[in-house]
């Protein structure tokens, strides 16, 4: 019996579908630290985000051209 090649790009419980590309983009520019964070489709206004890299705390605010991410003041 042959084993099948795996390919982790494309290997989904046995069919093959790609796991990128697949749906659009949804990034923005963290505030803190100006690095591309990757919010995902379920990004919704009003939501808090903390970037993996500064750990800075965001929200997200709606726009005319999609979202955005603005800086939370820190609480004293």
């Amino acid at each position: 019996m042959t084993r099948k090649k795996y390919d982790p790009l494309w290997e989904i419980v046995g069919e093959k579908s790609p796991l990128q590309g697949q749906e659009p983009d949804v990034d923005s520019i963290c505030p803190h630290c100006n690095v591309r964070v990757h919010l995902g489709l379920g990004a919704r206004a009003g939501a808090r985000y903390a970037c993996g890299l500064c750990g800075g705390v965001s929200q997200v605010v709606a726009e005319a051209d999609g979202l955005r991410l603005e800086a939370v003041p820190a609480e004293t």
